[in-house]
């Protein structure tokens, strides 16, 4: 009975040998284990360190950039007052020079206006002559006296007591039509030349089949000032509104019985405007009424109104009735047209002379 609990007793210690090995091989594997974590802790505490470093060191430099920025907004900040300062003495200089400029306009303005005063003045004794043939040789004072005498009907003495010096002139106007040089004649006295103007606004000279062009002198000046005028100027004598130049600066127009005062373009711009505006409702107004009449016509005139001295029978046209009578007053208002508008002529062909320069 003995020897089967001794065998029973070795088998026990046999296998607790066996469990006690496993346990070591696991508290092994455990401490590598935890060894490698420690590596791996150790690893990633280094790497935050470098990272810390770095960080550290760049925060330097950004610190050191900051000083510098500092130390160059400082010096902007200096230099931008000096150019405030700088720009405040600008702005003073300016100031003064503007104000010189501006003293010097006011001067320059006088004097311009004393001397445009003095010229108009000596242009009231002128008149300018155009159209007389150029010769060789000429005597301009007897041909002058010639013209003057058969307008005036005047002796040639007394025209060469009335007038001083007379005198032909070049002007691009001359050289550009390649016509003969305009004659200026300085009177003695301005009634004379006021006379003179006067007869030529009735009767017309004729100097070896030319007509003779009679002119108001105009100084340069006066005629610049005008050109910003000049649109309404040709709307004035495209709807024959009458109206004169005044001495010194702009003019005056007689509009529907009233007379307006045009002194600088915005009013001058205005008055264009508003005759422009009238004209074209004039004319809608115009176009309605022909209409009208039109329809209103439905009878023909009797036969015996029809008069057979003054009117005749047109063969040639068709059956065409003509009123000799109105024809002679139409030819007489066509006349009085053309008068008008060689007097417009002559005024445009004299800027456009004043204008190119003498």
């Amino acid at each position: 009975m003995a020897s089967p609990k001794i065998k029973e007793g070795k088998d026990i210690k046999g296998t607790a040998r066996k469990g006690s090995i496993s346990e070591d091989l696991s508290v092994k594997e455990m401490l590598k284990e935890i060894i490698k974590e420690l590596q791996t802790v150790k690893e990633n505490q280094e790497e935050h360190q470098k990272t810390t470093n770095e960080q550290t060191k760049s925060l330097t430099e950004i610190k050191e950039e900051m000083k510098g920025m500092k130390i160059e907004i400082v010096l902007l900040q200096r230099e931008l007052l000096s150019l405030k300062n700088e720009k405040k003495e600008m702005l003073k200089t300016q100031e003064n020079l503007e104000r010189k400029i501006k003293i010097l306009n006011l001067e320059k303005e006088k004097t311009e206006e004393k001397q445009l005063q003095t010229e108009m003045k000596d242009m009231e004794y002128q008149l300018r002559l155009r159209n007389i043939q150029e010769e060789q040789g000429e005597n301009i004072r007897e041909k002058v006296k010639e013209i003057l005498g058969e307008l005036m009907e005047k002796s040639g003495q007394e025209i060469d007591e009335q007038t001083d010096r007379i005198y032909r002139v070049n002007t691009n106007y001359a050289i550009r039509n390649r016509t003969a040089r305009d004659v200026i004649i300085h009177f003695v006295k301005k009634i004379q030349r006021d006379e003179v103007l006067k007869t030529n606004s009735r009767r017309t000279v004729f100097y070896k089949g030319k007509k003779v062009i009679i002119l108001k002198e105009i100084p340069g000046m006066v005629l610049s000032r005008r050109k910003k005028y000049s649109s309404l100027v040709e709307e004035l004598k495209r709807q024959k509104i009458r109206f004169r130049w005044e001495r010194g600066e702009g003019l005056m127009a007689t509009y529907q019985e009233k007379k307006y005062w045009i002194t600088n373009e915005v009013v001058a711009k205005d008055f264009l405007d508003k005759i422009i505006r009238e004209k074209g409702k004039n004319t809608g107004n115009t176009k309605k009424g022909e209409k009208e009449r039109k329809r209103a016509r439905t009878e023909s005139p009797e036969k015996e109104d029809l008069n057979a001295e003054n009117y005749r029978m047109d063969l040639g046209k068709g059956n065409e009735i003509t009123n000799l009578n109105k024809v002679e007053e139409e030819v007489e208002e066509e006349t009085e047209g053309q008068e008008e508008e060689e007097g417009e002529a002559e005024e445009e062909e004299e800027e456009k002379r004043e204008e190119g320069g003498n």
